[in-house]
């Protein structure tokens, strides 16, 4: 294949109208962070973070939930979704990513039927994903695996 399949030029942060903006040639490489949130019990509040790897910046493009409640069995039919909000931090920006928490059954769609991102989200190199789970269900502790899944943004040539 030519190397035009492998590789992609982005400009650097700059308006789109800049004629002359700098380009940058990247690869890039399919990747999913995950994060395991373990007996978050009614009422809990869990906080953690993703640690981005420094060799490139991450694409978030997909959201991907399993959950269960004691590690029961599940089928289609009563697949298990956390009534829990959550709220992501972007360390690299700062910036939150909703006005307020959000219901994960409004932001992760399952392995079969991921929740894609309208506009995927750059992660820069060495940066984390602050992440705080709230489980608002009475009773309930839940098991929560979350995948993270977008590409590795691989620089060329410095």
């Amino acid at each position: 294949m030519p190397a035009d399949n492998y590789t992609r030029v982005r400009p650097t942060a700059a308006p789109i109208s800049t004629v002359n903006a700098p380009r940058v040639q990247y690869v890039e490489d399919w990747f999913i962070y995950d994060l395991d949130i373990t007996g978050l019990a009614a009422g809990g509040t869990d906080n953690q973070s993703i640690l981005i790897q420094a060799d490139s910046d991450f694409k978030l493009s997909k959201l991907m939930l399993m959950a269960d409640i004691a590690h029961a069995a599940q089928t289609a039919a009563n697949r298990v979704i956390p009534l829990c909000t959550m709220q992501i931090v972007d360390s690299g920006s700062g910036r939150q990513l909703f006005s307020n928490p959000v219901a994960l059954g409004a932001l992760f769609g399952d392995g079969t039927l991921p929740h894609i991102l309208p506009v995927p989200r750059i992660f820069k190199a060495r940066s984390s994903i602050s992440i705080t789970t709230v489980n608002y269900e009475a009773a309930s502790t839940y098991n929560i695996r979350l995948a993270f899944e977008g590409t590795k943004l691989f620089t060329l040539g410095g």
